[in-house]
């Protein structure tokens, strides 16, 4: 048995209200290869008997730790964080699922030759609400990627990434103001300060669903201007009219006249935009037009997250 004082990884599932998809998440955690792990369940104060699950499992590795007030994904991932005593801590979402290799994948990319690696990801596929497939990615970026980082986030979800905790806390944690974001702007400041690397693999499984902070355009938008604003004196002009372009696409789904001028913004920053001119024509179809063929654009680019958001 592993010395459980003393943890290799430490898991963090946060949840809220997914009493269903939370048993198949911890099994997922049970079934790795790599047995040198903790994991805390963080409850942010679900109604729907999430403890229960978690005591279910009956394995002395597993935690559980619930909030009295609904306090929001940041602070339910920063008290994980807090708890931990791994030298790695991974995180899964409470409706994702890992593969039996993940954590001893990420533990072997901490401890390639080189060192100085504070983050780790994975590949993922995704699947809808029927199983289905949508799309499966392997990454291959990895190295001092601080500056891919800002102009994009293409590491995404939490369930595909592990991070050194002495990063996590001298970056100071997740950003609880954000509402959106929280995860590409904690990728951002720990590439600040560490190497990033790459496992090839696909080694999740997530589960698009509307339930998810993802599922609102509003949210999402909200969160990315926050995170650009944040960080706006550190990106290249290149970096930021790309996100005001992208922005923009956003905005006119309900603020045409605002939406523009971001776009406008963007063009004066960068003048060959198509996503931004491609907004600026779709604009005079109207807001009703405009919203259908955004949605439209966005599902053909395999947009799953903003071409599936309520909007």
């Amino acid at each position: 048995m592993p010395e459980l004082n003393n943890p290799t990884v430490s898991v963090i599932i946060p949840t809220y209200n997914r009493k269903a998809d939370l048993a198949r998440a911890i099994r997922t955690v049970v079934a790795q290869s790599y047995k040198d792990w903790e994991l805390t369940v963080v409850d942010d104060a679900s109604p729907d008997g999430t403890e229960e699950v978690v005591r279910s499992f009956g394995d002395r590795r597993v935690g559980y730790f619930r909030h009295r007030l609904h306090r929001g994904a940041g602070a339910v991932r920063n008290c994980g964080i807090c708890r931990a005593r791994g030298k790695y801590v991974a995180f899964l979402d409470s409706d994702d699922e890992w593969f039996p290799e993940k954590l001893a994948q990420d533990v072997a990319a901490f401890a390639r030759p080189g060192g100085d690696v504070g983050l780790v990801y994975c590949g993922k596929e995704l699947v809808d609400l029927e199983g289905r497939l949508l799309l499966r990615r392997i990454p291959s970026l990895e190295g001092d990627l601080y500056r891919q980082l800002l102009a994009h986030d293409f590491i995404g979800s939490c369930s595909r990434v592990a991070v050194r905790r002495d990063i996590l806390e001298a970056a100071g944690g997740f950003d609880e103001s954000l509402p959106s974001g929280q995860d590409w702007d904690m990728w951002v400041r720990a590439a600040r300060m560490g190497r990033v690397a790459c496992v090839p693999e696909c080694l999740v499984r997530r589960h698009l669903g509307h339930a998810q902070i993802s599922g609102s355009l509003k949210r999402i938008l909200d969160g990315h201007l926050m995170v650009v604003e944040k960080h706006r004196n550190e990106f290249d002009g290149t970096a930021l009219s790309r996100h005001w372009a992208d922005l923009a696409a956003m905005l006119m789904n309900y603020d045409l006249r605002k939406g523009r001028e971001m776009a406008l913004e963007s063009l004066r920053m960068r003048p060959f935009q198509l996503r931004a001119y491609a907004s600026l024509t779709a604009s005079f179809l109207g807001m009703a037009g405009y919203r259908w063929a955004f949605q439209e654009y966005a599902r053909r680019r395999h947009g799953y997250y903003a071409g599936r958001a309520a909007v």
